[in-house]
Order: C-alpha cells, then sequence, then structure tokens
C-alpha cells in the first residue's frame, strides 16, 4: 500500500474542523518518561481523566453522563521515545487556577516522574493543529487518538 500524504492531510484538517466544533477549554501537555508504550500512556491517560472526575464530582462520579465529566480528546506522540500526549479538554465548572493545581497532583499520583502543561484555549484551530501534526507523517497510529469517553464505562439508563 502506498503512503497518501493527500489522505492524511484531509484527515488531519477533518480532526482541527472537529476540535474547533467540540469547543475546548484547556490545552494540556502529559509526559511519561519511564513506560515509552502507547498501551500504558492510554491507561495512564483513563486513570488521570478517573481521577480528576473522582475529584471533581465526588466518588459516584461515573454516574455521570460524559458531557458533565472531564470530556476530550488526547492526542499521543512520539511512540517508543519521549512519549507525550496533547489533550484537549473541556472540563465544566472549573478556573484554570483550580484545574492546574488538581492535575499536577493528580498527573502525579499516576505518573510520578512525569510532567504536565496545562493552558486555557484561545485559539482552537491553532492549538489542534499543532496537536495533529504528527497525523500526516508515516506510521501514524489510529491507537494515538484517545477520546476520554474511551475511559468511561457505559452508563445505562
Amino acid at each position: 500500500m502506498e503512503y497518501d500524504y493527500r489522505h492524511k492531510k484531509r484527515l488531519r484538517q477533518a480532526w482541527v474542523e472537529f476540535v474547533e466544533a467540540f469547543e475546548p477549554n484547556f490545552y494540556i501537555t502529559l509526559t511519561d518518561p519511564t513506560e515509552p508504550h502507547l498501551a500504558t500512556m492510554r491507561e495512564k491517560l483513563g486513570k488521570l481523566c478517573g481521577r480528576i472526575d473522582r475529584a471533581l464530582l465526588g466518588k459516584k462520579f461515573a454516574r455521570y453522563l460524559p458531557h458533565e465529566r472531564t470530556d476530550g480528546i488526547f492526542f499521543i506522540e512520539h511512540i517508543g521515545s519521549n512519549i507525550h500526549a496533547h489533550g484537549l479538554l473541556r472540563v465544566p465548572k472549573a478556573s484554570l487556577k483550580e484545574f492546574d493545581a488538581l492535575t499536577k497532583m493528580q498527573w502525579h499520583r499516576v505518573c510520578r516522574d512525569g510532567k504536565f502543561d496545562l493552558q486555557e484555549v484561545y485559539d482552537r484551530a491553532g492549538v489542534a493543529s499543532y496537536c495533529t501534526k504528527e497525523m500526516t507523517r508515516f506510521g501514524f497510529n489510529p491507537d494515538q487518538v484517545a477520546f476520554t469517553r474511551d475511559f468511561m464505562k457505559e452508563i445505562s439508563n
């Protein structure tokens, strides 16, 4: 199969448009210097989201609908070395100061040696373009995109 850069470029543009419509309020970068594996990073992202939701919503956080919880998308880069994730999150009822302190504490518990950087989103298209920059590269794996909803259990009515 031939590598089709144009197809990947169109796919990346669709992701940028999706993020613009999603309207995230926070942009986060998370590093994990200890385990450069995709599955491990995805597991840690799931744990982080659960810890954040528990801290914000209480121990029955799983009963909340996805749009009431930490909702977003992570783009995982540099699998195998210097692995890190860029996340675009929509967090209801959280200020930058509150969410920064909470995320720092919870990421340290999930990934002791990991680092993080949290910012408010002002330019959705710009930050989405940055987060998706590796999508056009040869070898990009669709599993490098993780929705926070992937980590949530289905709620039955």
